[in-house]
């Protein structure tokens, strides 16, 4: 698990550190924040470096906002397989005083028609923080679905305690191509996703305990239509829940619940995930 002679220096307290990988087999992490990566105090570029010589195939760098674009364009530009985002999560679409939404919205539509950007996002719906008021929220995510279908994008889609009005608000709308990332719900809100056109993606909460629900519609999506995650560096994977932060070296163990429960073989599993991440996201 550890990759031997690379070390990462901790950005806090200068002294380099072993990098642990774990990637059994080469795999698409369709969902990560390199920006908040750097917060956490790892160096993000020789990380993703070290992760693509490892067996990351590809990656996708996730906003949370229109800020830092050109940050992540500089990680974008010498690492040919990552991607980027454009977007504005729920739970930032009230949080910028200085500028309208408009102008907001305008900002982002303006960085998703980089070539670099290969998706919308994250938007959707969070009822559980509710760091920002329900109708900002839901106003935020019909403009960024209605920007994704302007430009045919897949858009990627936060949900969380919010499926009858995220999924009612999809089906208002014309886009019909994206993901629900990090999916915490059950079969029938996969299913009505699925029937719009959507993906499920399957981040390291898979692997934690009293998560029926989760593992029963992890069984049931088609096999053309499953993706996994890191969200890193958020939800660290059961054995190594105990680390500092994650990043997506970690998503072998992902892989490997994820497979177990399928009754796949990860190798298997590690190729169909691949070729359907590069689908969605060119």
């Amino acid at each position: 698990m550890r990759l031997a002679g690379t070390s990462l220096p901790d950005q806090k307290t200068g002294e380099d550190a072993a990098l642990e990988i774990h990637l059994p087999h080469p795999v698409f992490d369709s969902h990560f924040h390199g920006l908040h990566i750097e917060e956490r105090g790892m160096d993000a570029d020789r990380l993703l470096a070290a992760l693509f010589s490892s067996g990351l195939t590809g990656a996708v760098d996730v906003a949370v906002d229109e800020n830092n674009f050109e940050r992540r364009l500089q990680w974008a530009a010498i690492h040919s397989r990552l991607r980027l985002s454009a977007g504005i999560h729920p739970s930032s679409s009230a949080e910028n005083s200085a500028l309208s939404w408009d102008e907001r919205l305008e900002i982002i539509s303006n960085q998703a028609k980089h070539p670099k950007v290969a998706a919308i996002g994250e938007s959707g719906l969070d009822f559980y923080r509710e760091h920002a008021p329900r109708e900002i929220q839901m106003r935020a995510f019909r403009d960024q679905l209605d920007l994704a279908a302007a430009l045919n994008k897949p858009v990627i889609i936060h949900n969380r305690d919010a499926d009858e009005q995220l999924l009612s608000l999809i089906r208002d709308s014309s886009c019909r191509m994206g993901v629900l990332h990090c999916f915490s719900s059950d079969w029938e809100t996969a299913r009505q996703a699925l029937d719009l056109g959507y993906y499920i993606s399957f981040a390291g909460n898979i692997t934690y305990k009293k998560t029926e629900n989760l593992q029963d519609a992890a069984k049931r999506i088609p096999e053309d239509r499953i993706l996994i995650e890191t969200d890193s560096p958020y939800l660290l994977p059961q054995p190594v829940r105990s680390r500092k932060s994650n990043h997506p070296g970690y998503i072998g163990f992902t892989l490997e619940a994820l497979a177990a429960i399928r009754g796949k073989e990860p190798e298997h599993l590690a190729r169909q995930t691949n070729e359907n991440a590069m689908r969605l996201f060119s």
